[in-house]
């Protein structure tokens, strides 16, 4: 399972309008597309101080998410940047999944 950060600055567009797109654009052709290709959770915001939008995602693999990507011809933000996370610690598990031992 891999987490993935993006992250994209602010610039021509506002950190808000990046966010709108997702609001707009996303539909439920591409919410099946995700699950199938194996997307079990996918967010996104926008800095509150306007700097930058965010969105995490978790794929059951990193090549689910470049298929994806590509079938859906989604392109990134000028500056955007993907940060693949490693590890997994927290308070509250995803899915209801058994806390790690």
């Amino acid at each position: 399972m891999t987490w993935i950060l993006f992250r994209a600055p602010a610039g021509e567009q506002s950190a808000q309008d990046m966010y709108e797109k997702r609001v707009t654009g996303i539909t439920l052709d591409m919410q099946t597309s995700a699950r199938e290709l194996g997307c079990t959770f996918h967010r996104a915001w926008y800095a509150a101080d306007g700097s930058a939008f965010y969105a995490l995602a978790h794929w059951a693999s990193v090549e689910g998410a470049h298929t994806f990507f590509e079938r859906w011809q989604i392109k990134d933000e000028p500056g955007e940047e993907a940060i693949v996370l490693a590890g997994d610690v927290g308070l509250v598990p995803l899915g209801g999944d058994e806390p790690a031992s």
